[in-house]
């Protein structure tokens, strides 16, 4: 059997959030294919030293700072992105925060942080990248959510708000550009072991109680593929789904979980 080839040499990407995690693996994925690459964020340093990154594998790479709370913010990312590249072929919408809590615990600015700074970034991404996608003529969006859009969790009531709000823009949107030959898909991660499991591990130590190999083990149970799902696991479906061997998978959200997430999809 054959190997895919995913034809993604010469195509321009942008990935929001991808100077660290999910979204620098994907950017060196892309990178990897011989795709040029943008990526945004807010972390000066970390976007300098992603961007070298993806420089090294012999790509194009831009690296934008920009507040996507800020609607200013998400078009001066796609506007840097196109100004780069002279077009636009893939976005992936991965910026997210990182606030978790209960209904009376949080206020309201809390409840909505993940909704305003995942869900309606990515809107005002796509409304920005949307000419340049039908443009591309097989224009991609790939949004990264969560798998708390399916499966709730305790104290992680702002994450399931955004990552579901965010599943339901996906189908939504899908349907408004299919005609115009973009597809539109999300995909679910699990927890995710990236640059911030170090300090997550020891918060779960320390409440359990325990060791960090036991924290460990702890948080290692809740897969059934024996190992916690990191960043480069994610990126293989990004690049598949925004590759012309996927044109007819929009509108669908896929899991990327190692199984963690246990309800019948169908």
């Amino acid at each position: 059997m054959g190997t895919i080839d995913l034809q993604l040499n010469g195509k321009a990407v942008l990935v929001t959030g991808g100077n660290r995690g999910i979204g620098k693996a994907i950017a060196l994925g892309f990178a990897g294919e011989g795709a040029n690459v943008a990526i945004c964020g807010r972390d000066e340093s970390a976007l300098g030293a992603a961007k070298a990154e993806i420089e090294a594998e012999g790509v194009q790479a831009v690296a934008v700072v920009a507040d996507l709370f800020d609607a200013e913010g998400c078009k001066s990312a796609v506007a840097a992105a196109t100004d780069a590249f002279g077009r636009l072929d893939v976005l992936v919408n991965n910026a997210s925060t990182n606030i978790g809590g209960r209904l009376e615990t949080l206020s309201d600015e809390q409840l909505m942080e993940r909704v305003n700074g995942k869900t309606l970034a990515s809107m005002r991404c796509c409304r920005a990248a949307l000419p340049h996608l039908r443009a591309s003529g097989s224009g991609r969006v790939i949004c990264i959510g969560g798998s708390s859009a399916r499966n709730v969790g305790v104290d992680g009531l702002p994450s399931g708000l955004g990552n579901a709000a965010l599943a339901n823009f996906v189908k939504q949107f899908s349907y408004e550009v299919a005609a115009d030959g973009v597809t539109v898909n999300i995909v679910h991660p699990p927890f995710t072991k990236t640059d911030r499991y170090p300090a997550r591990l020891e918060a779960r130590a320390k409440k359990l109680g325990v060791s960090l190999e036991e924290a460990e083990a702890s948080f290692t149970a809740g897969f059934p593929i024996g190992r916690i799902v990191e960043p480069g696991d994610i990126a293989p479906m990004v690049l598949f789904l925004a590759s012309p061997q996927a044109s007819a998978v929009t509108g669908q959200a896929v899991a990327v979980d190692g199984g963690a997430t246990p309800y019948v999809a169908y």
